[in-house]
């Protein structure tokens, strides 16, 4: 009879094929066993966390001896029938075009749960999916989807530095509840996504490039583009074609820095507009239950996006703005400026000191209520406030900044609208183009704010129809803050 005592507790890497097994860890009654097929880096980050989450892990590997370094000593690398026979649950962890070379572990595999983890090289929208061909190869496995929208480095590290979400979905509610409470040891949020059918969506999730950011790119792009062209054809070609001045060096630095404001105002408004025409609707039909129009549906989902677009336009004007001193040019006026004072001359006007004071005075409350809007957009701040504060400042600040900027863009346009000079080409000057937007927006909110029409709207937010003669009173509590009420759309 053997020496049970001599045996030692950890083999070595040579014996066993290769397999590094930790009896201690296989003793211990009720140790989850979970199986990963492949060893490429997702393989590895993935058994690192599952052995971090108190896992037995085994990976099944067409070559063990030659992957088993690059495992974590907790983890046993064993072929990959041997790993299938050991395991409830098996991670597929190999590339899709691959698995019809693990046909040969069918029987094995049999009545166990598979965990798809592939995506494809293209957004796939007409199927089958990964999962779904993957489930036809083993009609006898449990096939759920997930893990794939979450990167090796974000298994490495943890849920702390990454995405805590996780999207699943397969047939056997049995099998995706086994995986959804790995997930949840594991430090992940899953999210149920229903059958396996969706798993199609799932595997596109990784593929998309900034979704919803497209249109708000593309919308700041365009304006930008637009008042660019509009400021040199004022700024910069008038006066070389009516004068013959050549002021070109104003293109890099100073036509982008009077482009960059205009820009910001204006998505700043495109952000609360939607919400003016959302409730312009409300009280047209007069209920709530209506579906807004598909465009108004994206444009509401897009203002964050919108948001954050005209908080980094605005950040880049008040950067350009700073470094305007630094320029040559600058620097040249400066000197003229100081010859004219030892010459004598009275070079010191009131308006127009008063003018930029108040001017920059208004850009940089303006810039600190974006900036406090831009962080309170951030998940991690927003989870820390309820539902009526991030309304609060999202919607209330929200007003108040795009009213300082408006007054911001007023002070610096002063008195110009009435100086026919300003009127190169026979067009207006940049900020009487700008301001046409937010001032409509400005003003559609204060007629929300009129009493018969807050009233209606309240009454329409709280359920009341139009087409319905149900009449009740609109508690006191909820007019404490009207600019809140009419907002919440």
């Amino acid at each position: 009879m053997p020496d049970e005592m001599a045996r030692p507790l950890i083999r070595g890497r040579g014996e066993g094929g290769g397999s590094r097994q930790l009896e201690a860890s296989t003793a211990e009654l009720g140790t989850p066993v979970v199986g990963i097929l492949g060893t490429g880096d997702f393989s590895r980050s993935l058994a690192s966390r599952l052995v971090a989450s108190g896992y037995h892990v085994v990976v099944g590997s067409r070559n063990p001896k030659r992957s088993a370094a690059l495992f974590p000593n907790e983890a046993e690398v064993m072929s990959q029938m041997e790993a299938v026979s050991q395991a409830d649950l098996v991670f597929v962890a190999v590339f899709p075009e691959h698995h019809s070379t693990l046909v040969e572990l069918k029987p094995t595999l049999a009545g166990k749960t598979l965990v798809d983890v592939s995506n494809g090289l293209t957004i796939n929208r007409d199927g089958p999916s990964n999962a779904e061909q993957l489930a036809e190869l083993f009609p006898e496995s449990s096939v759920v989807k997930g893990f794939n929208t979450i990167s090796a480095w974000t298994l490495q590290v943890g849920p702390r530095d990454g995405s805590r979400q996780i999207f699943l979905c397969g047939n056997n509610s049995k099998a995706k509840s086994s995986v959804m409470q790995l997930c949840r040891r594991m430090g992940f949020v899953p999210v149920d996504m229903g059958l396996l059918s969706f798993s199609l969506e799932i595997e596109n999730l990784p593929l998309y490039l900034f979704p919803s950011w497209r249109v708000p790119v593309f919308c700041t792009l365009s304006l930008f583009a637009f008042f660019y062209v509009y400021n040199f054809l004022r700024d910069v070609l008038q006066p070389y074609v009516t004068a013959g001045k050549s002021v070109f060096y104003k293109m890099p630095v100073e036509t982008v820095n009077v482009t960059l404001p205009a820009v910001a105002l204006v998505m700043l408004s495109l952000v609360y507009l939607p919400g003016l025409c959302a409730a312009v609707l409300q009280l047209w039909w007069g209920t709530k239950y209506n579906r807004f129009p598909s465009w108004l549906d994206r444009w509401l989902n897009s203002r964050k996006q919108l948001g954050l677009c005209s908080f980094w336009c605005a950040a880049l004007h008040a950067i350009y703005s700073l470094c305007l001193p630094m320029r040559k040019s600058a620097r040249f006026k400066l000197l003229l400026a100081a010859q004219q004072v030892k010459a004598g001359d009275d070079v010191w006007v009131d308006a127009a000191v008063w003018r930029m004071e108040l001017y920059l005075s208004a850009g940089i409350m303006a810039l600190g209520l974006l900036s406090l809007l831009a962080v309170t957009s951030l998940p991690s701040v927003a989870n820390t406030v309820n539902w009526r504060e991030f309304s609060f400042i999202q919607s209330t600040l929200g007003y108040c900044a795009l009213s300082t900027a408006t007054v911001h863009t007023l002070l610096y346009g002063w008195d110009r609208a009435f100086d026919p000079a300003r009127y190169r080409f026979l067009m207006p000057p940049t900020f009487m183009l700008v301001l046409v937007l937010p001032t409509a927006v400005l003003l559609g909110r204060l007629a929300l704010l009129a009493p018969c029409v807050a009233r209606r709207l309240g009454r329409i937010r709280r359920g009341w129809e139009k087409s319905r003669q149900l009449h009740f009173a609109v508690p006191h509590y909820g007019c404490r803050n009207g600019l809140e009420e009419v907002s919440n759309v």
